[in-house]
């Protein structure tokens, strides 16, 4: 009940710009408890997610148009707030391909359900 408890309490937040993924993930995380944000881009999520939608955890597409992953953790790391939100990068993209500060967890494409609980739970234990 605990667990429960602990996900009601946390807010995932999802970018990623697949809307049958994203929309996947949501319903799973909701169906674990978890408050869920989707959006579909970075540039989005930037907007979204500064002043009172600050999440527990981020899960982070790499691919997408208008604003990347990458482009993204730039933005992210310069704010004070979200500098200190988890980030789980969820890609097919080889991890040496770009930097990754500011990433404290990866989980690859295709996921494994176990394993990106397992991320989430982490962080908001």
């Amino acid at each position: 009940m605990e667990e429960q408890e602990a996900a009601k309490q946390c807010l995932v937040a999802i970018i990623e710009d697949d809307s049958e993924f994203r929309n996947m993930l949501r319903e799973l995380l909701e169906e674990e408890r978890y408050r869920v944000v989707a959006v579909s881009n970075g540039a989005e999520a930037l907007e979204t997610l500064r002043g009172d939608t600050l999440p527990n955890v981020i899960l982070l597409d790499v691919s997408m148009p208008v604003m990347d992953g990458f482009d993204f953790l730039r933005f992210r790391n310069d704010d004070p707030q979200l500098a200190q939100v988890p980030v789980v990068l969820v890609t097919n993209a080889k991890p040496h391909e770009r930097p990754t500060i500011g990433v404290n967890d990866v989980v690859r494409k295709p996921i494994d359900i176990d394993e990106i609980l397992f991320a989430i739970k982490r962080y908001c234990a």
